[in-house]
């Protein structure tokens, strides 16, 4: 992937890591681009919006991100977005995942970034005790619930015309013998199709797709009732109920 861009730093003259924290709102990245650096986006409140090659996921808060070295992405910050940013040179993390994660951020991980963000980071090397504390972080990272909510896109033009159609407006009801007429394709073909080229049934693709726009809705302020109807669902009840199973919080949790 990072060969389709060029790799950018982001951390110069050699410093092991560079540290963001409070608001993030002018952290927002409208092209895709690859860095050098891995970068861990720790959201305390609000939303971040990450868009990959291969589709897109949302980390809401108390959530943590992980972008390996190399992968190319962009980011949107949602209004009144704070937490930490971290972004981390190559060698800090070898043995971090090497596919975009996203955490849950337990009462440990906090407290380390909070002692993290005030770390000068000038020298060419972490302190000893600095250099164990990322490590715990990478640790109690590891051992957290991966909660993504990641859209992946397919790769057929049919296919991709279908999923934008369903971004754009994720209340549209259309069935699965609506949209095999649409594409031109049987029903069965198009369940085999879409379930290869994204690894999820049209069913769970709509699920996460309604969700991930539920979480930004809610990140801009907008009620519950308001957000279950943009979606489509027929009662508040429902829609809470599918947010839960999805998030495992009701949307509540959520509203700013």
């Amino acid at each position: 992937m990072s060969g389709q861009y060029a790799l950018q730093r982001r951390i110069h003259e050699g410093h092991p890591l560079m540290i963001q924290s409070g608001s993030l709102s002018n952290r927002s990245e409208d092209r895709l681009g690859a860095y050098r650096e891995g970068q861990l986006w720790a959201v305390d409140q609000g939303v971040i919006t990450a868009e990959l090659d291969a589709g897109s996921w949302v980390i809401p808060a108390r959530r943590i991100g992980w972008i390996p070295p190399g992968v190319a992405h962009a980011a949107r910050v949602h209004p009144a977005t704070t937490g930490w940013m971290i972004h981390l040179r190559p060698d800090q993390g070898p043995l971090f995942p090497t596919v975009p994660t996203v955490f849950e951020m337990t009462d440990l991980s906090r407290s380390l970034l909070v002692r993290m963000a005030g770390w000068h980071t000038e020298r060419a090397e972490l302190a000893p005790e600095q250099d164990r504390m990322l490590q715990v972080l990478f640790d109690e990272l590891k051992i957290s619930p991966a909660t993504p909510l990641f859209l992946p896109m397919p790769s057929s033009p049919h296919l991709v015309g279908m999923t934008l159609t369903i971004v754009a407006d994720p209340s549209n009801k259309l069935t699965l013998d609506d949209w095999a007429r649409r594409v031109g394709m049987s029903k069965r073909g198009l369940t085999r199709h879409f379930r290869l080229e994204t690894g999820m049934s049209l069913v769970q693709w709509r699920i996460v797709a309604r969700m991930k726009r539920a979480v930004e809705l809610l990140a801009q302020g907008e009620n519950v009732g308001r957000v279950a109807l943009t979606l489509g669902y027929d009662s508040v009840s429902t829609f809470i109920s599918a947010f839960s199973a999805q998030l495992g919080q009701t949307p509540g949790a959520y509203a700013v």
